[in-house]
C-alpha cells in the first residue's frame, strides 16, 4: 500500500527527476556529458580527464636515454697509458733485478762489486713495487687520487739522474732518453688527468642543467 504524503512524494521524485548534470558530478566527471544538458551547464559539467597512469614525459620531451658520458672514452685511453707505463716500469725492474749491474750498458767488462749488486738490485725491486702501483691505480680506479704519489716517485728518480750527471759525467745515452721520460712524463700524466677529471665534472653539470 502506498502512501500519498508529501514527504513520500518528494522522497521518490527525488531520485527519479535527477538531472544528468548531477549524474555526471557523481561519476566524478569520468563519463561523457549528456546531449540533454544544456549549453550553458555544459561547462560546469565538463568531465575532468582521469589521471594517466605510467611514467610521466621528462623535461621538454625529449626522452633521454641514460647511457656513458662523453668522457667515459677518455678515462678508458687514460688508464690504458696507465697500465702500460706500469708494465713497462716493471718490466725494467724486473730485468735490473735478475741481471744486476750486468744489465746496465757499458758495464760488462767492469768487475761486480757486491755492495753496488745489493744496492742495485733492491732499487731495481723498488721499480717493481712503483710498476705495479701504477697497474694496481689503473684497475682500481677509486685510487686514482695516489697517483700524484707514484708520479713523484717516478720524478724523484729522475732528478736522482740530473745529479748523477752533474757530479759524476755524462752516462750512456740510455740513461739520458730515460731521465728525459722520468721528468717529462709524469707531470704530463698529472695534467691529462686533471684535464679530463675538469671535463667530465662540467659535462655532468651540464646534463643536469638540461
Amino acid at each position: 500500500m502506498t502512501s500519498n504524503s508529501p514527504e513520500h512524494d518528494e522522497s521518490t521524485g527525488s531520485g527519479a527527476g535527477r538531472s544528468p548534470s548531477s549524474d555526471a558530478r557523481s561519476a566524478g566527471g569520468a563519463g561523457p556529458i549528456p546531449s540533454s544538458v544544456p549549453s550553458g551547464d555544459r561547462d560546469r559539467v565538463a568531465p575532468t580527464e582521469p589521471p594517466q597512469r605510467g611514467k610521466a614525459a621528462p623535461a621538454g620531451g625529449k626522452g633521454r636515454k641514460p647511457g656513458k658520458s662523453a668522457s667515459g672514452g677518455d678515462w678508458n685511453v687514460f688508464r690504458t697509458v696507465v697500465v702500460l707505463v706500469g708494465v713497462v716500469i716493471a718490466a725494467f725492474g724486473a730485468y735490473y733485478l735478475i741481471l744486476g749491474t750486468a744489465g746496465l750498458p757499458e758495464t760488462e767488462a767492469s768487475p761486480a762489486n757486491p755492495t753496488l749488486e745489493s744496492q742495485f738490485r733492491f732499487f731495481s725491486a723498488m721499480m717493481v713495487g712503483v710498476g705495479a702501483a701504477f697497474i694496481t691505480i689503473a684497475v682500481k680506479f677509486q685510487w686514482a687520487n695516489m697517483l700524484w704519489l707514484v708520479c713523484l716517485m717516478v720524478f724523484v728518480g729522475g732528478i736522482g739522474r740530473v745529479l748523477s750527471w752533474a757530479f759524476s759525467g755524462t752516462p750512456h745515452y740510455v740513461m739520458i732518453v730515460l731521465m728525459v721520460v722520468e721528468l717529462a712524463f709524469p707531470p704530463a700524466l698529472l695534467v691529462w688527468h686533471k684535464y679530463i677529471a675538469k671535463t667530465s665534472d662540467l659535462r655532468r653539470e651540464f646534463a643536469q642543467r638540461d
